[in-house]
């Protein structure tokens, strides 16, 4: 008996750990498209996006244990890997591709999605060759990532997490419902509004906005970010409780909140986030030098990493494609003015994603939205204002931005949970194209069911664009506001450090109906940690909080399905 035992016990050890798994990939690319939907919604309606990782490593073991009963730690990391490569793309379009709505201009979806996937492939390979540099030399702290991997080490209460991140979604998708349901069926009654004025029951003036949206996702976003979002209803606080209050008093202003939003609020906000995301970048080349140094140092690579020839090569397959989208997308715009845009476009690529890799490994800070909307302008110069070409390239680069800091993030949990890297690798290129579609798809549907620059669907980051892009264009761009925020963006960030200007500006043109609770995510956050401690938070009211996100946004976007197909949509290009 006991040599059996010993036997039986030699031949477990010697199967080959579960790593990358048939259950692992499939479970990631569902999860994956899911968080896609989800997040594309959200964005568009609070106008930045949180991290999947976290909820696709919850998710993954109450599947895999749960369900599955089986599942090792790495398993999980490539399902997580999996899931955030696919969602992470989603940033990437909503920053940039519903400004062509916004103008009224035709989207050319196709276009589209070659540039969106060529910069989502030419954003992991850029950062590939780099993981040594910055994760086993630098030894960048990866917040995020450091918090899924002590997820992913404790399968038995991922178990319990999944179970709360079930409930959050019920209760959210429920609440959601209520307020969206009876629009389409106007027979229900209205339980719940939309919003809530508060500053009306006050008595406060209506240039002092005090709605609040009822929504569960800001809700949950804020209760994630905690301490470090109250940044965020900081800028909110100040643009809409102080500065139009003093702007309307000294007569410089008049008293009507949409004039004050339009004129001043979002010029001074677009500013700040322009000149923070530029001192950011600043701040970050010592940082950038020794990468590439580095990169260079490590020649045809190790078994572990690509490459500076595998670097080049994806700079030259990538030239050739944006080359050839950019004469497809302008329908005329000459070879050598097309080759210019696709060179600076390949360019800007990998030198944004090292940058945002690096300010994601410092503070999980980054000015994705400020350096996507560098490169639109950039690329509207160059293409002699070609908005379609522009607003693709545009794409493309923030699409490989998002993916060079989740590949980085992820190679981080993988290094503290032992992932054989090539492989977290592997498996992230092979997926990194399913992201754009799908986000694409979404925003189409949304757009198609409520518009978009509304009340329930702002797309801010997208109003923040085109504001710029019609400056550019010839329209009467506030130049003296901008260069105003830009200089004062640029300072804060330079003092404080922490992408606290791209921060505060930010949060000046989102509408403050979606700050508000917002900001009261984030208190409850730091109470819930003071009184109930940072293992509640982390166990409990994480799971609860991505609950909340996840089941708003696709309640919204199945009654965006719904109402379309009743054919109750609005009109889009």
């Amino acid at each position: 008996m006991r040599s059996y035992d010993t036997v039986r016990t030699r031949l477990v050890a010697a199967r080959p750990y579960r790593e990358v798994t048939p259950a692992g990939m499939t479970l990631g690319i569902l999860t994956g498209i899911v968080l896609t939907v989800s997040f594309t919604y959200t964005g568009l309606v609070i106008g930045f996006v949180v991290p999947a990782s976290a909820v696709a490593a919850i998710l993954g073991w109450g599947l895999l244990r749960g369900v599955l009963r089986r599942g090792t730690i790495i398993e999980n990391n490539i399902n997580q890997t999996v899931a955030a490569a696919i969602s992470c793309s989603c940033g990437g379009v909503i920053f940039t591709v519903p400004v062509l709505m916004l103008l009224g201009q035709p989207v050319p979806y196709g276009v589209l999605s070659g540039a969106t996937i060529v910069g989502a492939a030419l954003g992991v390979l850029f950062i590939l060759p780099l993981r040594r540099q910055m994760i086993e030399l630098d030894r960048l702290r990866f917040p995020t990532g450091t918090a899924v991997a002590q997820i992913l080490r404790s399968p038995g209460a991922g178990l319990r997490k999944s179970a709360l991140l079930g409930a959050g979604v019920i209760a959210s998708a429920a609440l959601s419902s209520l307020i969206g349901l009876p629009r389409l069926w106007p027979a229900l009654p209205q339980l719940l509004p939309e919003t809530v004025d508060l500053g009306r029951l006050l008595g406060l003036p209506g240039y002092m906005s005090h709605v609040w949206a009822l929504s569960a996702l800001s809700l949950g976003a804020g209760f994630l970010s905690g301490r470090a979002g109250l940044v965020v209803l900081l800028g909110g606080v100040l643009a809409n409780w102080l500065l139009s209050p003093v702007l309307v008093h000294l007569r410089w202003a008049p008293p009507d909140g949409t004039v004050l939003f339009r004129e001043i609020n979002r010029p001074l906000g677009i500013g700040m986030l322009l000149g923070g995301a530029l001192v950011g970048v600043a701040m970050a080349v010592p940082l950038l030098r020794g990468a590439l140094a580095g990169l260079g140092r490590r020649g045809g690579g190790t078994s572990d990493e690509l490459g500076l020839r595998s670097f080049v090569g994806a700079g030259l397959v990538g030239l050739l494609a944006l080359w050839g989208l950019a004469q497809v997308g302008s329908a005329g715009l000459p070879p050598g003015q097309a080759a210019l845009v696709a060179l600076v476009g390949v360019v800007y690529i990998a030198l944004s994603g090292i940058i945002i890799a690096q300010c994601t490994g410092l503070t999980d800070w980054s000015p994705m939205s400020g350096m996507a909307l560098i490169a639109v302008s950039l690329i509207m110069l160059l293409s002699g204002h070609h908005v379609a070409v522009s607003v693709a390239c545009g794409a493309a680069c923030c699409v490989a931005m998002g993916q060079a800091a989740d590949m980085m993030t992820d190679l981080k949990t993988g290094h503290l949970v032992g992932t054989r890297p090539r492989l977290q690798q592997l498996a992230q290129l092979s997926v990194a194209w399913m992201g754009p579609p799908v986000a694409l798809g979404t925003l189409h549907l949304v757009a198609r069911a409520y518009g978009l620059g509304t009340d329930r669907v702002p797309a801010p980051q997208a109003q923040a664009l085109q504001a710029a892009m019609l400056g550019l264009l010839g329209g009467q761009a506030p130049v003296d506001r901008y260069l105003a925020g830009a200089l004062l963006g640029g300072l804060l960030t330079a003092a404080l450090g922490g992408g606290l200007g791209v921060m505060v500006g930010l949060s000046m043109y989102i509408p403050f109906q979606y700050i508000l609770p917002y900001g009261l995510g984030c208190l409850l956050a730091m109470w819930a940690e003071r009184r109930l401690g940072g293992r509640w938070c982390q166990d409990t009211g994480l799971p609860l909080a991505a609950g909340l996100i996840v089941g708003d946004s696709l309640a919204g976007v199945t009654l965006a399905l719904l109402q379309v197909g009743r054919g109750l949509g609005a009109v889009v290009p």
